[in-house]
């Protein structure tokens, strides 16, 4: 099976100059466990800001931190048409918890993967 029959479509996006409690906001709003931050002039992404990595800001100021400097996973990429098995492969890495969906470079992802959208129904 391929990856876009299981991925989950859309992906939020935050520009690396919000804020973390920006970030943290998008990502209780839009129900998801990861926002992808953005370069904001030329939306190239930086990389993913996740709740796990969010615990590091607990006991920090998260309106006075950028969510370029919460990011806890480097972007990683999978073509839609990529099988089940290799973006579990990419999932099994250590440290990756979400694997991004995109046909071309540079291209905003059209989806995302975790090990959740993996599991049998």
């Amino acid at each position: 099976m391929e990856v876009r029959h299981v991925m989950r479509p859309g992906v939020v996006a935050v520009p690396e100059d919000a804020s973390v409690l920006e970030a943290r906001r998008a990502m209780q709003s839009h129900g998801v466990h990861a926002v992808l931050v953005v370069q904001r002039a030329h939306g190239r992404p930086l990389g993913l800001v996740t709740s796990r990595g969010l615990l590091a800001w607990i006991d920090r100021d998260e309106a006075a931190g950028y969510a370029r400097e919460a990011i806890s996973q480097a972007p990683v990429w999978i073509k839609p048409t990529a099988s089940v098995h290799e973006a579990a492969e990419a999932l099994l890495e250590p440290g990756i918890t979400h694997v991004l969906v995109r046909r071309r470079d540079e291209e905003m992802p059209e989806g995302i993967v975790t090990a959740k959208d993996l599991l049998p129904r």
